[in-house]
């Protein structure tokens, strides 16, 4: 398929993929830049780090526990409600957590209120993008979506969040973040009141139990979709990991500051500027499933490679040495700080890939009536499945070494991908025969007739 640039930039004309974008970059300022905040206001007031381990396991337990359920509910509620609803509940619980600051056991009942009403709020929101875009502009909406996200990122927690608590207290940030809630509730609003009907009405409802089985019946009948969860889950497991380890990484191997990370993070975020310009490219070209496998391999390669940096940078510097002993002469820049500067490239490049890719793939292969279950699901698998690895791998780190903790996850991680790829145990089983025009994922002739279109040129 021939790459038309023109036509992706058409779709920053579509109205409401354009407010969906604008209200995902003001939410995820104020939700970066809270997080940021509980975890200063945590640490302080009770004099001790466990509180940063007991607030990730507090962001993570609601997804667990109730990610599939939400995603179900969000596949049966309409659009309009959920996509406002969501902001302005997390508006209010901004608001409480101001008031309630001095209270641990309150900021900790809001933090899990706050993570529980996104279990309903992000399945809905990432099912909205195939329901307002055409099929070929899945990839560049999906790049553009991860692109507002990783500027809120820069902005809530390397902006906004520092210089509020420095300047004034963490209970500015909280008073900041519910106003920025309000505004994403005011632009979500003007997004929802545009859904023709056709677009914001759901299918006759099957049932919660029912509806909760199906987000499993794709993944066990669909094997593009399995794929993209296995890969996306392992992959945002082994990024948890390193970003956990990347202080101690920093002290103990690069032999600096831990808060001189941005010799890692600098080159990464050009590494994943680079593939949100590529990866509609690529997609075109190869297909999603193609690229989130080989983004998924180069990702962990990249991860290894900084478990074995050491050998890493004696190999280029007895082979190639691309000016690495020059830097170090010249500039003393240590060469296994270069060597790592190195390789962080293509591990933003190929984490931004995989993370775009996979969506599209779940995007494409799900049912429209059915995308907020499955991206329910991966939610849920990926933050249970991760949740021991990150609460031991500090401790482990420390026993064996960051270097051999970041190896042994990586290997581990490739093990497992590829048992899951090519297991027929887990994999899915061929779906059993249905008549013409009903089997699983399709629509018979009605439904595909009532099934929501994007209005031309959107």
């Amino acid at each position: 398929m021939d790459y038309d640039l023109q036509d992706d930039v058409q779709l920053l004309k579509n109205d409401k993929f354009r407010r969906l974008l604008q209200a995902r970059f003001v939410g995820q300022t104020a939700q970066n830049a809270l997080i940021y905040a509980l975890l200063i206001l945590l640490v302080t007031e009770s004099g001790s780090s466990i509180h940063s381990t007991l607030l990730i396991v507090a962001l993570t337990i609601p997804s667990i526990v109730l990610g599939i359920p939400g995603g179900a509910v969000a596949d049966m509620l309409p659009r309009r409600f959920t996509l406002t609803f969501g902001y302005l509940a997390r508006a209010g619980v901004a608001a409480a957590l101001f008031y309630y600051s001095g209270d641990l056991f309150y900021v900790y009942m809001l933090v899990l209120l706050y993570s529980s009403i996104g279990q309903v709020f992000s399945p809905s929101e990432a099912a909205t993008v195939p329901a307002i875009v055409r099929k070929d502009q899945l990839s560049t909406a999906n790049s553009l979506m991860m692109l507002s996200l990783m500027l809120a990122q820069i902005v809530g927690l390397v902006v906004m969040a520092p210089i509020l608590i420095k300047l004034i207290s963490p209970d500015a940030v909280f008073i900041v973040a519910a106003v920025l809630l309000l505004v994403a509730t005011y632009i979500m609003g003007w997004l929802a009141s545009d859904f023709t009907r056709a677009q914001d009405e759901k299918p006759p409802s099957i049932g919660f139990v029912e509806a909760m089985g199906e987000g499993f019946r794709i993944l066990r009948t669909n094997r593009h979709a399995y794929l993209a969860i296995v890969y996306l889950t392992t992959g945002l497991s082994l990024s948890k990991v390193l970003i956990i380890l990347m202080p101690k990484f920093t002290r103990d191997v690069l032999e600096i500051s831990p808060e001189d990370t941005v010799f890692v993070a600098a080159p990464a975020a050009i590494g994943a500027g680079v593939g949100l310009l590529i990866v509609p490219l690529l997609i075109r070209l190869f297909g999603a499933w193609r690229v989130a496998a080989v983004a998924f391999f180069v990702f962990v390669l990249g991860l290894a490679g900084l478990g074995l940096v050491v050998f890493v940078r004696d190999f280029i510097q007895a082979n190639f040495d691309f000016g690495i002993s020059f830097l170090e002469d010249n500039f003393s820049l240590a060469s296994v700080i270069t060597v790592t500067m190195l390789l962080a490239v293509p591990l933003g490049l190929s984490f931004t890939i995989l993370s775009v890719a996979t969506r599209v793939v779940m995007n494409e292969q799900a049912p429209l009536e059915a995308q907020g279950r499955v991206f329910a699901m991966q939610m849920a698998l990926g933050d249970f499945l991760s949740l021991l690895p990150l609460l031991l791998v500090a401790v482990v780190a420390d026993v064996v070494g960051v270097r051999a903790t970041l190896l042994a996850s990586a290997v581990s991680a490739l093990g497992v991908a590829g048992y899951l790829t090519f297991s027929k145990r887990f994999g899915p089983v061929e779906p059993p025969e249905e008549p013409p025009g009903e089997s699983p994922g399709s629509l018979s002739p009605e439904d595909s007739a009532a099934r929501p279109v994007p209005e031309p040129g959107t």
